[in-house]
């Protein structure tokens, strides 16, 4: 290849390479965090308070893009109702891809593994219809969430396969 051909080739890779998406130069950034825990009130998942107490283990997430991220979930603890006091221990471990599409407003989170998950009235129900009494729900299997952040936040989508249990239930 001549000198002047290989400078043609270079300045064409550089230009190529300039011409490139910002996203596509971006490397992906991961953070890892602890859980501290929470309370859902009553109504947030049950009729009653639930305390989520993580006795160890860490959440990583990964940016890829404003539009597209993975979670990678290991904890281990229980939930209490908080006027019992009965317990119900879990060992949540699961990957999570989630999906951004700002044009629709639609955030699309696909689990896989054991994942909790409450449902507040309005929300799409995971056995079809919509949820008209809060409930909370752990699945061992795959589940893909589709929140619609159009006015007020709600599942406007829930499909699930494998196997589900009532942790309301649970702590009754």
């Amino acid at each position: 290849m001549t000198g002047l051909g290989r400078s043609t080739v270079i300045a064409v890779a550089l230009a190529l390479v300039a011409a490139a998406p910002a996203s596509a130069a971006t490397p992906p950034t991961r953070t890892v965090h602890y859980p501290t825990g929470f309370v859902m009130q009553p109504g947030q998942g049950c009729a009653f308070a639930v305390a989520g107490v993580p006795t160890s283990g860490f959440v990583a997430v990964t940016v890829f893009s404003d539009t597209y991220e993975m979670r990678s979930i290991r904890v281990k603890g229980y939930y209490e109702n908080l006027v019992t006091h009965k317990t119900y221990w879990v060992n949540d471990t699961w990957t999570e891809k989630d999906v951004w599409d700002p044009a629709t407003q639609l955030y699309t989170i696909t689990g896989n593994g054991q994942i909790d998950v409450p449902f507040w009235p309005g929300d799409a129900s995971p056995f079809g219809g919509v949820v008209t009494t809060a409930a909370f729900y752990r699945f061992a299997g795959t589940t893909v969430n589709v929140v619609d952040f159009n006015g007020v936040p709600r599942t406007a989508d829930f499909t699930w396969s494998g196997r589900i249990t009532d942790i309301c239930a649970a702590l009754s």
